[in-house]
């Protein structure tokens, strides 16, 4: 008897999305493991192949978001970026709506495009500067502020340093991982660097109180100035640069406005957001899992979100781990648990976590410089400056270790 073809649909071609379709697509055929559910068999007992489509933005080459810095920075071109794609049908097609009931996902193209079981994975979007602010809109138009999510956004931070004879003067705004690394490269590359972050402690919800404060401090040494706890009141583009007016009434002067104020969930409709899901990634529409920088968690450790690579690499094999488990290819995988490690480099300094670093509930262990982070009594993520190695060994233990 012949066996059934299960069709996954997979949105987003980025960590998450590519992660997920590589795990399903190279899953191995087989009959039903033990543990995995019976019920989604075929009649002969052979569990069903998946024929796997991963859907990315019109007219996108996928590449590695986490090197986009680099490429702002001069370190890589755009063309080192680009990522390697699993083994599975490409369509280069924003998907624009979901109908769940019917399981059909309307592309750009017009095309509608029918799954048994879909994968959100199409990440985050920026969170720009408020457009209403006097002065944002036309210095946007103008390339004068610029967020540094995509790799376009990428190209043109670099371009618009290049066109000078002379160090550029750049103006960061923001206090988290991308405004950090950012600040650092540019100040340490000989540009003139300004960050401004609302935050007296910027960087709090990124690297964790401790690892923040240092890094304030590190901010304070090696920029050419910083204004923290402030916010920007208007932009006035100049003939050779732009005028950033603060709350206090200061003017900076600078050639660009670089945005980092951190990301929000994209997904298509119907939720036009973020997508909810459980503690297995599961949505709440019937054969819908979601992961990466477009889920909000809502499970035992609250409610939570995680934008980076490494953490949405996990989510998407996990999301498809899921997949395969309902189809009776492998046994369930259990609870998601971020237990991913993030480096980031500033100043000289290798700033690392894993897991939550969210929770507002810490204790430091001082032998190994690191803040952990619990939920309740269980320890759920780490961070501290300069302590990598404590990081990595932590990692694996989070969720299931007691702060000793």
């Amino acid at each position: 008897m012949s066996r059934t073809t299960h069709r996954v649909v997979v949105l987003g071609a980025g960590a998450a999305g590519a992660s997920a379709a590589r795990a399903l697509a190279e899953a191995p055929d087989g009959a039903s493991p033990d543990g995995a559910s019976p019920d989604r068999a075929s009649p002969d007992g052979a569990s069903p192949d998946v024929d796997v489509t991963l859907v990315a933005r019109t007219g996108e080459t996928p590449y590695n978001r986490m090197l986009v810095k680099a490429v702002a920075h001069g370190q890589l071109t755009p063309e080192l970026v680009r990522m390697h794609l699993p083994s599975a049908t490409l369509l280069a097609d924003s998907a624009q709506d979901v109908d769940t009931d019917a399981r059909l996902v309307r592309l750009e193209s017009g095309h509608r495009l029918p799954y048994d079981c879909l994968v959100v994975a199409t990440g985050s979007r920026p969170r720009t500067i408020d457009r209403t602010i006097e002065g944002v809109a036309h210095a946007q138009r103008l390339g004068l502020v610029t967020t540094l999510h995509s790799l376009a956004d990428a190209v043109h931070v670099r371009d618009s340093l290049a066109a000078h004879d002379r160090p550029g003067r750049v103006i960061c705004y923001g206090g988290g991982v991308t405004a950090a690394e950012t600040a650092s490269t540019l100040s340490r590359d000989g540009h003139h660097v300004t960050l401004v972050a609302r935050s007296t402690v910027p960087g709090t919800r990124a690297f964790g109180a401790d690892a923040a404060a240092v890094i304030a401090d590190d901010h304070h040494a090696h920029l050419a100035a910083t204004r923290f706890g402030r916010t920007v009141e208007a932009v006035h583009a100049r003939e050779h640069g732009i005028d950033v007016h603060l709350d206090d009434g200061s003017v900076i002067t600078g050639d660009l406005l670089v945005v980092a104020l951190g990301t929000l969930p994209s997904a298509p409709a119907p939720w036009r957001g973020a997508v909810a899901v459980d503690d297995r990634l599961r949505a709440q529409a019937t054969g819908v899992y979601a992961a990466g920088g477009v889920a909000v968690h809502h499970d035992g450790l609250g409610t939570w979100r995680i934008d980076h690579w490494e953490d949405a690499v996990a989510q998407g094999a996990h999301a498809a781990a899921m997949v395969l488990a309902a189809l009776g290819r492998a046994p369930d995988p259990g609870p998601y648990r971020p237990r991913s490690p993030f480096v980031a480099q500033v100043h000289g300094r290798t700033v690392a976590g894993a897991g939550l670093t969210t929770h507002a509930s810490t204790r430091r262990s001082p032998s190994e410089q690191l803040t952990l982070h619990q939920h309740r009594d269980t320890v759920v993520g780490v961070s501290g400056v300069d302590a990598v190695a404590a990081v990595y060994r932590w990692s694996p233990l989070l969720h299931d270790a007691a702060p000793s």
